[in-house]
């Protein structure tokens, strides 16, 4: 009887939720868009299968409140339990020592190495140790008008996947439509900002090129790769002429919307909006190889992780585990926010293969790179923004642009 007793009990206390009383644990996250009632959802799905066990109070705030928020509430001792995290703030939350290491919670989570994309899976290691379980990829995403594809004598169901052939079609697609003779009909729009560095960025690492050297003393991305990336952009408008030039930040998004431009690149939570555009026919997928070398895409993502306490209590610990392990995987719910699960298992599921345009985005998955994060990695990058909007509107040279960004990224990585 009382070896049934201990059994029995130790059953009960699975993921050392208290079989005494109620575990409140406390989520913090950015998503102040229309992904924060997907996220609301998901928890109170959560809260009704635990009811017994574990509750979750969910607080949103703008994503730049949270990372001042974050570590002056932990400071205090009265820091989020668990939150989201953006991948490329991982280390510099680990060097500030935000965020525990979830090693000897894997268990518990049922998580191992296999499970979640890999270059993410890779993105939430510090010194070895897993900081973060990947809740998604949210891959740049390439997307073109089909109705215009057809008018132009294009197929449109077999989108450009390289370099020239995208050059080609973006020529096909620039018209004047109503012979006044003024361009009304775009092939691509670049902007003057979001997302041109990302576009750069992508064909940057598709090109083989590297940020910075090995110990990230310095910068290298005043490169043939680089270079040829950033020329890249501007011949689309100065060369080419398939995109107007002085392209406002999301001026490209209403076009497209509007059927004036027939090929866009944007991330992947755009798709929700453009779905519900009325007689918007377009596809989505993975951008093109606009490189030499190889595919290769940015990507972010939106990374659980559980924070370190001033006093870590086990029970609430284990507890944010068993949260985490839930959400991952009932990230298909989360897909319809726009996102790509992390979770291969919830990739591969017959819902998430349904889905019209997620699971051919999904393909692109494996060519998405991450930067090698660290501390500095922002303000390091930071230069090649201005860099890229300066060439793009004519007033330096790649060559010069990049120069100068170089060298300002230096003395910010020596200083």
């Amino acid at each position: 009887m009382k070896k049934l007793l201990v059994f029995s009990l130790s059953a009960l206390l699975f993921f050392s939720v208290s079989a005494f009383g109620l575990v409140t644990l406390e989520y913090w996250t950015g998503f102040t868009g229309p992904d924060g009632s997907f996220m609301q959802e998901l928890v109170d799905k959560f809260n009704e299968e635990h009811k017994d066990e574990i509750q979750v109070n969910m607080s949103t705030m703008l994503w730049a409140d949270y990372n001042t928020k974050v570590p002056i509430a932990l400071a205090s001792g009265k820091g989020p339990d668990v939150g989201i995290a953006h991948v490329d703030n991982i280390r510099s939350f680990v060097s500030q020592g935000m965020l525990l290491p979830l090693d000897e919670y894997l268990e518990i989570m049922n998580m191992k190495e296999g499970d979640i994309v890999s270059s993410v899976w890779d993105a939430v290691h510090v010194d070895s140790s897993v900081y973060g379980i990947p809740l998604d990829v949210h891959p740049l995403v390439f997307y073109w008008n089909k109705d215009l594809f057809e008018e132009a004598g294009l197929d449109p169901e077999n989108p450009p996947t390289t370099r020239d052939e995208f050059v080609e079609a973006a020529k096909l697609l620039t018209k004047d439509t109503n012979g006044d003779g003024t361009i009304d009909q775009w092939g691509t729009m670049i902007p003057v900002g979001w997302p041109n560095y990302f576009i750069w960025f992508s064909t940057f690492f598709s090109n083989g090129g590297v940020l910075f050297n090995e110990d990230l003393t310095k910068a290298a991305f005043s490169s043939p790769a680089g270079i040829d990336a950033m020329q890249f952009l501007v011949d689309l408008v100065f060369k080419h002429k398939v995109s107007p030039e002085k392209v406002q930040v999301d001026a490209d998004i209403d076009a497209f919307k509007r059927g004036t431009c027939a090929m866009e690149f944007n991330g992947i939570w755009m798709l929700t909006d453009y779905m519900k555009v009325e007689g918007l026919n377009f596809g989505a997928g993975p951008v093109p190889q606009l490189g030499s070398e190889k595919p290769a895409n940015w990507a972010g993502s939106h990374t659980m992780v559980i924070y370190k306490q001033r006093k870590q209590d086990k029970e609430r610990t284990e507890a944010a585990a068993k949260f985490i392990s839930w959400i991952s995987n009932h990230s298909y719910e989360w897909a319809l926010a726009g996102q790509i699960p992390a979770n291969i298992s919830v990739q591969n599921s017959p819902e998430f293969l349904s889905l019209p345009y997620h699971s051919t985005i999904a393909k692109g998955a494996e060519y998405v790179v991450f930067p090698p994060f660290f501390p500095k990695y922002g303000d390091a990058t930071g230069p090649i923004w201005e860099a890229l909007n300066l060439a793009i509107l004519g007033q330096k040279t790649v060559e010069q642009a990049l120069s100068d960004a170089e060298r300002i990224s230096n003395e910010i990585l020596q200083d």
